[in-house]
């Protein structure tokens, strides 16, 4: 690690002193889970508390811009911060003394944090058009390679008229090797204004469409549980993919065509220069183009697919239902049904496409029509020496850089309204309020077991759903051991869940070390707890890797270590003692559930937290496994607090503490009883063991 990388944290902390985010400051400065400080750890900093910023070169005109402190990282150098006033930079010494600084004299490949606002309450509306006017760049080049290209690309329709009315018409050919060699250049640099921009379209539309994703997906994974569970999966999807569709916009040839459409008024002055009036032909067409068009347009839009919705779902289903489908044998009435939404699907489709095709042969139709009216429009003006031959050739040649735009326009319409819904729909994602905000800045501490309580927990999960969690009231001392059990679906895993910050109860509030859990930075908290599912929850990639999720800087013993008092000695030794054993390989994609709760518990014991959740860590009656993790459980008390369901009796009994739920209540906390439920039927909070026994 470099002496530059060594003075980037207490330099970040300082920037946002500078900013006045003195609780930021103070939440970066107790985290230490980042300490190799670098470039990439300054933008993820900058992302998490919301200030919004870009990476330029010292060079930029947009530094005179900036209107708060910002950060330099020179390439070999220590970084500093630096503040505009007036025309004049300066930069930061000590603790607070300013100095001038020339920062063109800085090399060009140092990096400059240019903070362009800071987080506020208040959400930006029009967050597609913030990020657009960050890619200002590309505006200017293509405009004067899209005049250039139209301009040049004119060169063929009067070179033409140049045959006919000077080498045909005045019987000399001596210029012709001239005029070819013109249109040769011409073309020439046609060909390559065009390949340049549609570089710079091309490359514009992908980094703006990685760009969104990137925003799209970081903001996903830092919104609340429960406001995406609402949505679902799919329309995270869609999200995704409605952020990728700018790239349709500009990417392509049909890119091209709509960036050349304002650039026809050139073609419209050079046939007025021709032939004069002759030009009204052309606008006028293009008037009655607009509203022949503007009618099929409606007419399309009314033949629009219904039920497509519908018959992606269907598939869907039969995707994450087709187990339960066939082990139900009763697969005739949704085949039935499917057949149906397939022809529906297939006759909306069809006339769709059908009416799409009549809009299509329409616009060619009306371009061919334009230019045979501008043909015998313009033959009366030729015998009447208004105009040449060579000029009536030039001008209807021009007429197909009039009609192609604008057939491309209208053909571009529904490409049009795709990006506004998308455009509509990512503004108002980035309303959506995630989980951080400056309230939510506490760090744990790690230095000792803590004490974990539930005020009066009452969650939902839908409006009008029964409670998962109703009115949980429970106190949990450091270090203890609790056993968390009930019938299923009585809210344990739900309890667990809320103990880690990932579902907000909406009533009732759950306290960690005395402090309410909202007032606790989320992704530090949850680096810092170990948290273990009931369901197996397998990563592309090796065994040392999807461990090392849960703890990136973890060695191979610590790894190791973890599997073993999992329980996981044999499932590691079935695969050779090898951590780098690809999981969803060839020879190993059908991992079983037993296997996958190794990895899972490994995950959370690999931290060594003092706060330890663990969603049933026992799913199956190995009793060698089942002696390890007793053995493990035994050793984490008065360490760490753990908070574990399970239905397995061994295991329960050694809690100090077992909290018994049903229907989401309390029916019991506190110690185990002296005796065993068999012995002592009668009590409702022993006929719950028995029931977990």
């Amino acid at each position: 690690m470099s002496q530059a990388s060594l003075e980037l944290k207490p330099l970040i902390i300082t920037l946002f002193k500078q900013l006045g985010l003195y609780t930021q400051a103070s939440n970066i400065a107790s985290d230490n889970s980042h300490n190799d400080f670098n470039t990439l750890e300054v933008s993820r900093l900058l992302k998490k508390h919301q200030i919004s910023f870009s990476v330029i070169h010292p060079s930029a005109k947009n530094l005179h811009l900036a209107i708060h402190p910002f950060l330099v990282i020179p390439e070999n150098e220590a970084g500093f911060i630096v503040r505009r006033q007036g025309n004049v930079f300066e930069k930061l010494q000590g603790e607070n003394t300013w100095q001038p600084i020339d920062l063109t004299q800085l090399n060009d490949k140092a990096n400059v944090f240019l903070v362009e606002s800071l987080p506020s309450s208040k959400k930006n509306v029009q967050a597609f058009a913030a990020q657009m006017s960050k890619r200002t760049k590309w505006y200017r080049p293509v405009f004067w390679l899209s005049l250039l290209s139209s301009i040049t690309g004119l060169a063929v329709p009067l070179f033409t008229m140049a045959v006919y009315d000077r080498v045909i018409g005045g019987q000399t050919p001596s210029i012709l090797p001239s005029i070819a060699l013109g249109s040769v250049l011409a073309i020439g640099v046609l060909v390559s204004t065009r390949l340049v921009r549609a570089q710079i379209l091309a490359t514009t539309s992908n980094r703006f469409a990685r760009d969104l994703s990137e925003i799209t997906f970081y903001r996903l994974l830092h919104m609340p549980l429960m406001v995406l569970s609402r949505v679902g999966i799919s329309n995270h999807i869609a999200r995704m993919r409605n952020a990728e569709k700018v790239r349709m916009l500009l990417s392509g040839p049909g890119g091209g065509g709509l960036v050349d459409l304002p650039f026809t008024l050139i073609a419209l002055l050079a046939i007025m220069f021709l032939s004069g009036w002759l030009v009204l032909v052309p606008i006028g067409m293009l008037l009655l183009y607009y509203l022949v068009m503007k009618l099929l347009t409606r007419y399309v839009q009314a033949a629009s697919p219904t039920i497509s919705g519908e018959y992606q779902n269907a598939m869907s289903e039969l995707s994450k239902n087709l187990l339960q489908l066939k082990a139900a044998g009763d697969t005739e009435g949704w085949q039935t049904k499917f057949i149906r939404q397939a022809r529906e699907n297939s006759r909306q489709n069809f006339l769709y496409a059908k009416r799409n095709g009549l809009n299509a042969a329409v616009a060619h139709s009306l371009s061919l029509f334009t230019a045979l009216i501008t043909v015998f429009t313009g033959i009366f003006l030729v015998l009447d020496q208004s105009i040449s031959p060579g000029a009536l050739i030039a001008c209807v040649m021009m007429i197909w850089r009039i009609t192609g735009p604008a057939q491309l326009a209208f053909s571009s319409k529904q490409k049009f309204t795709m990006m506004d819904i998308a455009v509509k729909q990512f503004d108002r994602f980035m309303q959506a309020n995630t989980e951080q905000s400056e309230l939510r800045l506490d760090t744990p501490d790690n230095s000792k077991p803590p004490a974990v309580a539930f005020q009066h927990v009452t969650l939902r999960y839908s409006a009008e759903g029964e409670p998962a969690l109703a009115g949980v009231n429970v106190e949990i001392e450091p270090g203890e051991l609790v056993a968390i059990i009930g019938p299923n679906a009585c809210g344990k895993s739900t309890l667990l869940l809320s103990a880690l910050g990932v579902l907000d109860a909406q009533a009732g509030f759950v306290t960690i070390n005395g402090k309410n859990l909202k007032q606790y930075d989320t992704a530090i908290f949850r680096q810092w707890a170990g948290y273990s599912p009931s369901q197996p929850d397998i990563f592309p990639g090796t065994l040392a890797e999807n461990i090392r999720i849960a703890k990136p800087n973890a060695t191979d013993q610590e790894i190791i270590q973890a599997l073993i008092d999992a329980g996981g000695q044999s499932f590691f030794n079935s695969i050779n003692n090898d951590l780098s054993v690809d999981l969803l390989g060839e020879n190993n994609a059908m991992l079983s559930a037993i296997e996958g709760s190794y990895i899972n518990l490994a995950r959370a014991l690999v931290k060594q937290s003092p706060l330890l959740l663990l969603d049933e860590p026992l799913p199956h009656r190995n009793p060698t496994s089942k002696a390890t993790l007793i053995n493990t459980l035994t050793n984490l008390k008065g360490h760490s607090t753990v908070l574990f369901t399970s239905h397995d009796q061994d295991l329960i009994q050694q809690a100090d503490k077992v909290i018994i739920l049903d229907k989401g209540a309390v029916v019991y906390a506190g110690p185990i009883p002296d005796k065993t439920p068999q012995e002592q039927p009668t009590s409702s909070a022993e006929q719950e063991s028995s029931i977990n026994g």
